[in-house]
């Protein structure tokens, strides 16, 4: 016996057989579940309602796990990427500070003048107003940065309100002293020897230049008074 299913627009399914009766067998609800209404629908295939629900359901988790790999691929790429330039500019910057380092081991930030005795007491403290008829040895003291580390030698000029270079029986070539002195990375102070004659009134007043050179660079220049 020959028997025909048609399904009506509210899900609805009838079964037409072949002598003309139509019986309903079944829903189909919403979410595409087949309930039955007589009790003769084959549970398979409700069974099969549910096998395309597990499909859908795979299809849109791995569309959206798809989506999540896709985003946290862009962003390792994007941090490995900003590692990457980071150490070069890390390592450009080092190769440019070596390459300054060669003519500038340090950077000199100012130059304070005091006026010492010949022990090295102190007369007139670092950067404050210094007397002629006090005067001895004038000492700098510099503040600087440090590119690198370890003893250089620094000379130093002394200029008179006339123009003229203080000179002596030790200075060497173009310069009124030289020595050595350690140096350390970062912010630093650094006094360096004293200049003069341990009878007071040595200097007399007016305005004097400083300037410190390393090798063939002048690394700073300051003009002083002295009252």
């Amino acid at each position: 016996m020959n028997t025909d299913y048609k399904v009506s627009k509210d899900g609805t399914i009838f079964e037409i057989r072949e002598d003309g009766s139509i019986s309903k067998i079944a829903r189909i609800d919403e979410k595409g579940n087949i309930s039955s209404i007589n009790g003769n629908i084959n549970r398979q295939q409700g069974g099969k309602g549910k096998y395309w629900f597990f499909i859908i359901l795979f299809i849109i988790t791995s569309a959206i796990l798809g989506v999540l790999y896709i985003q946290t691929s862009d962003s390792l790429s994007y941090y490995r990427w900003k590692y990457y330039d980071t150490r070069k500019e890390l390592s450009e910057a080092n190769s440019v500070i070596n390459d300054v380092a060669e003519l500038y081991p340090i950077i000199i930030k100012d130059i304070e003048i005091g006026n010492i005795y010949k022990d090295g007491d102190i007369e007139t403290d670092y950067g404050e107003r210094i007397y002629d008829y006090n005067t001895m040895y004038l000492e700098p003291r510099i503040e600087y940065i440090g590119l690198e580390s370890g003893t250089k030698t620094f000379k130093v000029k002394w200029y008179t309100p006339s123009g003229y270079l203080s000179r002596g029986d030790s200075s060497p070539s173009g310069f009124s002293q030289a020595h050595d002195e350690y140096i350390s990375k970062g912010n630093n102070t650094l006094t360096l020897n004293g200049w003069g004659n341990d009878r007071k009134g040595n200097w007399h007043s007016g305005t004097y230049r400083i300037e410190v050179w390393y090798e063939n660079t002048c690394l700073k220049t300051k003009t002083f008074k002295i009252y």
